[in-house]
């Protein structure tokens, strides 16, 4: 398997959460170790943490854990600058990148079916999609690193990317809505806990 970093967001406040969401219960571990190990068991060479607001619980919860960590100072100002932290810390002989944040719980299964449809077509940047909508994990191509690295929140982020390659695309039809779930809410979450298992 090529070199791949997963790049795991995981800085914010939770605020409509209510709690932190990297450290609720998620089949039977936390959510920030349930999306290290997808990430890492789908084929991710190394995991990059991005860490900001509570940065040291969560060190703390993955303290047996192989992972690099970023701290992103700026998390305040939206996902963009945990986005960006992350790519700046992975490897520099890294092939790409699997963007998850620590609200996506994802399978191995499908993190491992995007890396190899990704490395399969040598695409510049991949899709989920369920029922024509877009999910997550994306990946991207480190050939797009230095324009990711240029985006800012006031010029719509990682979409100003998606909308200038649209056309090169790589969309991964899924039949699973896990593809599409992000738990912002604490009902979100409850539901998706009485939906997927606990």
């Amino acid at each position: 398997m090529l070199p791949y970093s997963g790049i795991l967001t995981a800085a914010g406040y939770s605020s409509r959460m209510g709690s932190l969401k990297a450290l609720l219960p998620w089949k039977g571990t936390t959510l920030i170790r349930h999306q290290v190990s997808a990430l890492k068991d789908g084929g991710c060479s190394e995991v990059v943490v991005v860490v900001g607001y509570r940065s040291q619980d969560i060190r703390s919860e993955l303290s047996d854990q192989e992972v690099v960590y970023a701290e992103n100072p700026n998390y305040q100002s939206g996902r963009v600058s945990s986005i960006k932290a992350g790519i700046d810390a992975s490897s520099t002989k890294s092939r790409g990148f699997v963007l998850l944040g620590v609200d996506q719980p994802r399978t191995i299964s499908i993190v491992s079916e995007l890396l190899r449809t990704h490395i399969e077509h040598d695409s510049l940047l991949t899709s989920p999609r369920y029922e024509g909508r877009g999910g997550h994990p994306v990946i991207f191509s480190s050939r797009l690193r230095d324009e990711i690295l240029s985006i800012s929140e006031k010029n719509r982020g990682l979409r100003e990317v998606f909308d200038r390659h649209r056309p090169d695309m790589n969309k991964v039809i899924s039949s699973d809505p896990i593809v599409r779930l992000d738990l912002n809410t604490y009902q979100q979450y409850e539901q998706a806990r009485e939906f997927y298992g606990t």
